[in-house]
Parts: structure tokens; sequence; C-alpha cells
């Protein structure tokens, strides 16, 4: 397993990569959060395939923006992700990500040549307008402080609750992320949702020619399953979404095995299509 800086033009990402294989994956978190969320997941897959997992701009152990006007909006993010794919020369790649994470990697997923496939986790694609915004959230604290710039120390620990982990060491980490988290890309990614350059997401998925899993927690109280489930994918992957038992929003931290069963048979699916191009 190699970690490394990876230089950019938005600034350093720090970015864990290990193994190899045909077809590459790269793992996003979400706000506030750090690649580490995804051990479990490098475990499991890194024998057989290439993993990568940055620290996104502003978070973990990557660098903050060089302008966060810029970067720290969803476009700003899948823009120097872009740049780590071609450094990194990851070739045909499954994008995943989680919260955030899948709302970055839908936008470089649409833009992005080598990408064979997408995991949203968490991650309701909304259309640009208030009304769309409004039913892909479910009211309560991880929602209402996901755009907060400054932290108090009981705003970290409700963001942290939020979040449905019980494992002592996991929850430290995660405090640990939140509170190294720069404010300022909390406060610019949610302000430029709909920003007039800003991306319908509904639309995204509806012309994205490319397998999409929608696997979310069961009980997650951040999203609303509802409408991640009812949006107009154009290649829903097996026909159907899915949901773990169980679990909320980061199911891959809290619920691993059942999350990386599903993970690996996606991309185990889009590496053979890869192999068949």
């Amino acid at each position: 397993m190699n970690v490394a800086g990876v230089k950019t033009r938005a600034g350093v990402v720090e970015t864990v990569d290990a193994g190899s294989g045909e077809i590459a994956v790269l793992l996003l978190h979400g706000n506030s959060g750090h690649k580490a969320v995804f051990a479990r997941q490098i475990e499991a897959l890194s024998p057989r395939y290439r993993v990568v997992a940055p620290d996104l701009m502003g978070h973990g152990r990557s660098e903050d923006a060089r302008d966060p006007a810029r970067d720290y909006t969803l476009a700003g993010h899948a823009a120097y992700l872009a740049e780590l794919v071609s450094v990194l020369q990851l070739g045909p790649v499954v994008l995943v990500g989680t919260s955030l994470g899948g709302h970055i990697a839908l936008e470089l997923a649409a833009q992005l040549p080598e990408a064979r496939g997408l995991m949203l986790v968490g991650a309701p694609p909304f259309a640009k307008s208030a009304d769309s915004m409004g039913g892909a959230w479910l009211p309560g604290p991880a929602i209402q402080l996901s755009g907060k710039a400054q932290f108090s120390d009981a705003d970290v620990e409700t963001f942290v609750a939020a979040h449905s982990i019980s494992e002592p060491k996991l929850l430290a980490e995660l405090r640990g992320a939140v509170r190294r988290a720069d404010g300022r890309s909390r406060e610019t990614v949610v302000g430029a949702l709909l920003a007039e350059d800003a991306a319908d997401q509904r639309a995204l998925v509806a012309g994205l020619d490319l397998p999409v899993a929608v696997v979310n927690g069961e009980a997650d109280e951040a999203v609303n399953l509802g409408f991640i489930e009812a949006a107009p994918y154009r290649r829903l992957w097996r026909g159907q979404p899915f949901r773990i038992a169980g679990a909320g929003h980061m199911p891959q931290l809290s619920h691993p095995d059942a999350f990386n069963a599903l993970l690996a048979a996606f991309v185990a699916d889009c590496g053979a299509s890869a192999a068949a191009e």
C-alpha cells in the first residue's frame, strides 16, 4: 500500500493507492470525512483490483484548497479528481462515492472517459430546484450542519452522532476528521448547489451510459430513500436499488461485510464489461 501526495491545480491530495488489476476502484468519502472510512473496502478489494482512496481537498491529510470558491464546489472537486485519475494513470475505473463523495463521483463519471461504473451511497441525485433539494434529504442535525462553516464542539458531536457509528475507535477517528475539515468546504459546496453553473444531477443519471449501483443504509436518517430510488437512472445495476438492513448513512463503515459483498459484485460486473470492450 502506497500513501502519497498527488499534485493537482487545487493543491496536494493525499491518496492511498493499493493493489493492482485490470480495473481500478476510486473511493470518495463524504462531507467532513476522510479516506480512512474505506479501510475495510481497501482491505477487501486490493488483492484483486487497484484501489485508490483520496482525502478530498480540505479534508484529512490533503491540503486546503488553493481557491476555495472554485475547488470546493461539486464541479471543482470533480475537476481535480479528474487530474488525479490522469496523473495516477488509473485506466478503466469504477467510481464509488458516499454522501458528498457520491455527488462528486456522479459529476466525475459524467466527464471521465475511463469511468466504467458508478456506485452511489447516501447520495440523492437532485434536480436543480429548491423543491427537488427539499425532497432529497430528510430534516435532521446532519443536514442542518452540512453547510455550516464553523463547528462548535457541540456541533462536532452532533454531526458525528448522526452517522450512527457505535464502535468507539471509529467514532474517535470520525470525530478527528470532522474537526480537521476546512469549514469553507462545507459552506461552499452547499451554497453552490443551485448556482447558475451547477449541474442538474437528476439529468446526469438519466443520461449516464454506465451501470449505476444504488446502495443505501436501510436506516439512513439523512436522505430520502424513496427519492433516491425513484431517480431516472439510465442503467440501474441489476435493475434495482439495494438497502443494507440496520445500516445508517455510512454502511461501508457500520456494516462492511454486507456492503463489501455488493461492492465486490458490482466491480466484478463492471470489470467483466470492461474486459469485453
